[in-house]
């Protein structure tokens, strides 16, 4: 018998695909074993180097981490677009050829789990993304003969806008979307989305557009925290980022909260007036009396600074002894050449494009608290019969 296959589509990166993969199929192994999951994730972008060199998309090493050990990496990332492909994509003579040849990879990935008994697949970046290639997300969903649930986003206007772009794009392209997800709602919010978002208003907007009514799986709120990088991460993308410490313990793991610049002359500097818990600094290495308050301050906090950035370094002003005592207080940081400016734009970068990772335990535990309490998994099953 051909399996189910779900897809998992959203507004835009970043909009709680690979969460929703994790929470659905932690409710799916209530009802399979593991072995009858299957999961892929046809178009991968960020990808993550295997230790044999070959590479996957990073999302199906956190899949296989924490829900399916069997799963083979290989074929659960058919196709891996990493930036520059498109370019040589349009420069080459042989487009289409190109584009079967990917086809081809998604069909072969496909039948090889088509002995399972459900199957998530998840969709990269925004119902478009691929196109250009002939592989955007309603272009796969034909290919691999899925049904959608789609991940909006919180708020009543923007949600409901960006719905109606999202799901014309999939009607007219002849894919089903079946289930919506109302993610990462402020909590304060919950209430008023279920009040005037419901099934009989959604299908009244989308009366005729798919074959069967749109259903909605759950109003998700927001996880404090969840979208935010540990130091670990940060690191990772700054090229000349010298470590203080061992990036590979559990005091750089912890999600940041905002980020400090200190800038303030140093008779000005109060620590208790402008830090507070898992808060990430930027502040000049050569900036000694402040950098020693706030080492100092980082004791009396119950939840520890998430970390320290030292800008401008050069070897003439970093003080041995000042970066021995971060790091005895286990205090996550790193220093770089660039300027604060520079530091501090690399860093919102990287906060605005974050993703979970495969050692985010804690992280993806509050994923599984998250669809047992708010997603109606008694609905899915009606939905997708099974």
């Amino acid at each position: 018998m051909k399996p189910k296959v779900i897809y998992i589509s959203g507004f835009r990166q970043n909009a709680g695909k690979t969460i929703t993969s994790l929470g659905l199929i932690y409710l799916l192994r209530k009802i399979y074993k593991p072995e009858d999951i299957g999961y892929i994730k046809p178009v991968g972008q960020e990808l993550f180097t295997l230790a044999n060199g070959t590479k996957t998309d990073k999302d199906t090493k956190i899949l296989q981490s924490f829900l399916l050990p069997e799963l083979d990496l290989n074929l659960a990332s058919p196709v891996k677009i990493p930036s520059g492909v498109t370019k040589t994509f349009l420069t080459s003579e042989n487009r289409g050829q190109i584009t079967q040849n990917y086809i081809r990879s998604i069909e072969d990935a496909i039948a090889s789990i088509s002995d399972k008994k459900i199957i998530i697949a998840e969709g990269t970046g925004h119902p478009g993304v691929g196109s250009i290639v002939g592989l955007s997300n309603a272009d796969v969903c034909k290919i691999i003969d899925a049904e959608i649930i789609y991940l909006a986003g919180g708020g009543l206007g923007k949600s409901i806008d960006m719905l109606t772009t999202d799901l014309t794009f999939f009607a007219a392209k002849g894919v089903q979307v079946r289930g919506i997800i109302f993610n990462k709602i402020f909590p304060h919010k919950l209430e008023i989305m279920r009040k005037y978002i419901s099934e009989d208003f959604l299908n009244m907007m989308y009366k005729g557009c798919f074959k069967n009514p749109i259903r909605i799986l759950g109003f998700l709120p927001e996880i404090e925290y969840l979208n935010k990088p540990s130091m670990r991460q940060i690191m990772k993308k700054f090229p000349d980022a010298q470590p203080i410490g061992n990036p590979k313990s559990k005091d750089w793991e912890q999600p940041c909260g905002n980020i400090k610049i200190i800038s303030v002359p140093d008779e000005f500097f109060h620590p208790e007036e402008y830090l507070q818990s898992r808060d990430v600094i930027i502040i000049s290495a050569g900036s000694e009396k402040r950098l020693s308050r706030i080492i100092e301050y980082n004791k009396f906090l119950t939840s520890k600074l998430a970390g320290i950035i030292l800008s401008c370094t050069r070897a003439s002003n970093l003080d041995n002894k000042k970066l021995e005592t971060i790091q005895n207080q286990g205090i996550p940081a790193f220093s770089v050449t660039t300027d604060t400016a520079k530091t501090d734009d690399m860093l919102h970068n990287c906060i605005n494009n974050t993703k979970i990772q495969s050692y985010d335990s804690e992280k993806i535990h509050k994923v599984f608290n998250l669809f047992e309490e708010y997603y109606d998994f008694d609905k899915f099953r009606e939905v997708f019969q099974i």
